[in-house]
């Protein structure tokens, strides 16, 4: 019997992308797939009424959170009072969401993109009976089909055009904010901070994650308090790593900024979007090319045009950014900073990109410009990533797990 899903889009341009691709692969595997979007709250309360009245929803797909806490009379929880599945798929590390995964639906299954977040919740939220590992996918964007602003159409078959090495006008691409300017908004009042010397505490951890970038920033900020002789329950060390998590948005956005940086002021020329970028004090550097912000689907087409795709990791050790798996599936080349994951699973299949590691970041500028030397080398890495990706990273992969693991026991 098909399984009828019902996703739910309408806050962030990238999600709903996601949730486009995630929903046309269940479709491919003949579920029947209904869409809310919360924009519209009124409406959208309207037609899920009616779906939940006029069929059987075997499961509700959500990111980030998105319509946890949704409800008829104001009360009642509606994925607990119809004993729904909700299955949240977390695109960032849980930190970023103390508040709704402590008032998480009791029916939730949690995914996360990193091995290390699922230890991560099933430490701090023990509640929350299922999490699993879920890492990101990539889409493929069809550019011969003209789309409106803001838009890109997807690929649906396997044979997409992309352009050659050689045709690409875009040397290096980075798309991505940079998070220091995010984290400004997420620092406390330091001084108001009685239990500790949250000063002393700020700089130790950025030091310590400077020095050692493997850490997560939750075993950095614990073992500084094991240092300095405190013992937190459980409930306490998550309120307080969940107070500091503006670390984690530092670190990254030091590599990340050091990571261009580095390619412009070595003579190669990079395009970059994102917010932030035009802040840096180096931005004036004639090789350093700057286009702005742009939508989600805009970067999946700028990606095909690019020669390499650049990355670096939002602080993940054992996981994976969707950047990768977009430049793949554009036939770019991808540069990236290394994970436990990459290690274990991208590196066993043959060159399927090409890897740093953060304390050698120095040496990005002349691997990059190895590469850009051999545009061959290049084309066939790009194409031996491409099959790869095509084969094990997308939403119908991800689509495929879920149902097996999730949906086909209730069958």
């Amino acid at each position: 019997m098909a399984k009828t899903l019902l996703f739910i889009q309408g806050i962030y341009d990238t999600i709903d992308l996601f949730v486009e691709d995630f929903a046309s692969a269940f479709q491919q595997m003949g579920c029947v797939c209904h869409k809310i979007d919360i924009r519209d709250k009124e409406n959208a309360m309207q037609n899920l009424r009616t779906y939940i009245e006029e069929e059987i929803i075997d499961g509700v797909v959500s990111f980030n959170n998105i319509g946890y806490n949704l409800s008829f009379d104001g009360q009642s929880n509606i994925w607990e009072e119809r004993v729904i599945p909700y299955f949240n798929i977390l695109m960032d590390h849980p930190f970023h969401y103390a508040n709704p995964l402590e008032h998480a639906p009791e029916t939730s299954v949690i995914f996360c993109t990193d091995r290390n977040h699922v230890n991560y919740m099933k430490r701090f939220y023990p509640q929350i009976k299922q999490v699993d590992f879920m890492p990101h996918a990539g889409m493929e964007a069809d550019i011969t089909k003209h789309a409106s602003a803001g838009r890109c159409h997807l690929c649906s078959s396997s044979g997409c055009y992309h352009p050659a090495m050689e045709e690409r006008p875009i040397d290096v691409l980075y798309a991505g904010g940079l998070s220091k300017y995010v984290a400004e908004g997420l620092v406390p009042d330091l001084g108001e901070i009685r239990e500790f010397d949250a000063f002393a505490l700020t700089q130790e951890v950025l030091s310590d994650l400077m020095r050692h970038p493997e850490k997560t920033t939750e075993d950095s900020i614990e073992a500084y308090f094991t240092a300095i002789g405190k013992q937190y329950s459980d409930q306490e060390l998550n309120h307080w790593i969940t107070e500091l998590r503006f670390l984690d948005a530092y670190a990254v956005s030091f590599y990340r900024e050091q990571s261009v940086r580095l390619l412009v002021e070595n003579g190669i020329q990079t395009t970059v979007f994102g917010g932030g970028w035009n802040q840096c004090e180096w931005a004036q550097n004639p090789n350093f090319i700057y286009g702005g912000k742009v939508l989600a689907p805009q970067v999946l087409e700028l990606m095909n045009h690019s020669k390499i795709v650049l990355n670096t990791m939002t602080w993940y050790k054992n996981g994976i950014h969707d950047r990768i798996i977009n430049g793949m599936l554009a036939k770019a080349l991808v540069v990236t900073d290394n994970s436990k994951y990459l290690k274990e699973t991208f590196f066993t299949n043959g060159q399927t990109l090409a890897a740093f590691e953060l304390p050698q970041i120095q040496n990005l500028p002349v691997q990059i410009q190895n590469f850009l030397l051999h545009p061959d080398l290049m084309a066939e890495i790009a194409e031996t990533g491409y099959e790869y990706a095509k084969n094990c990273h997308t939403w119908l992969q991800r689509a495929e797990y879920l149902y097996k693991n999730y949906l086909k026991k209730t069958t």
